[in-house]
């Protein structure tokens, strides 16, 4: 079974490095712990950084998906 996360609509976070909420999403459960891992992974915020609000929301969001887990 997907996680929550899966039920929103998928769009484009990272527009510099065009990087999807899904494919942060899948990072996360493939591992990904951390922003900065996210970002050497991904290149979110690697670019004008405007994203790194909403990966940060996400991963938080994540973390506590997993952990009601």
């Amino acid at each position: 079974m997907k996680s929550p996360l899966h039920q929103k609509p998928d769009y484009l976070v990272c527009t510099c490095m065009e990087v999807m909420y899904s494919q942060i999403v899948e990072a996360i459960e493939n591992g990904s712990k951390s922003f900065q891992e996210l970002s050497e992974s991904l290149g979110v915020g690697t670019g004008c950084s405007s994203c790194i609000d909403e990966v940060m929301q996400i991963l938080k969001e994540a973390n506590a998906s997993i952990d009601k887990k």
